[in-house]
């Protein structure tokens, strides 16, 4: 009985001590958009984020590698994401995202499959941000897995 008389104040003084740093940096959910150029797996990208509602987003690409001598000239892929509230606050705000769409190939052999994404923005300045991100296509031929990073520049 006394035993219990003492865990119970411990214990809830150990949780409001674990609760205060994390109300202290109120965790905020990214809603900036931007747009940007990147590199990766199918050459050069032209990126975006568009913020859609509270930590969802539509995030388009387009992709060319200039080398319109193989089966595809031009690849796009177009997930809605869910974004996880920012780590860091301000011009250091680390972004992970997850979700799922659409990816293609436009070219001789033009393909549309489901796709997987996940990845990450980093914004560092007030007005750029640092992205990257991982696709995955688990229906197509060899399970394609694209990588992608870039830059791009915020907007509201």
């Amino acid at each position: 009985m006394k035993l219990s008389r003492i865990w119970a104040p411990l214990g809830l003084a150990a949780a409001a001590l674990i609760a205060v740093p994390f109300s202290a940096q109120a965790q905020q959910s990214p809603d900036y958009s931007y747009v940007g150029l990147a590199g990766g797996d199918n050459g050069l990208t032209v990126n975006s984020k568009i913020s859609v509602y509270d930590n969802v987003s539509l995030r388009p690409e387009v992709s060319t590698d200039f080398t319109y001598n193989d089966d595809r000239d031009l690849s796009f892929f177009v997930p809605v994401t869910y974004d996880f509230n920012s780590v860091g606050s301000g011009r250091t705000a680390f972004n992970p995202f997850i979700g799922a769409g659409v990816a293609g190939d436009i070219g001789n052999n033009s393909s549309t499959d489901f796709a997987l994404t996940a990845g990450a923005d980093y914004r560092f300045a007030n007005r750029y941000v640092a992205n990257s991100s991982v696709h995955y296509k688990p229906f197509a031929d060899n399970n394609e897995l694209d990588f992608t990073a870039g830059i791009g520049y915020t907007f509201r």
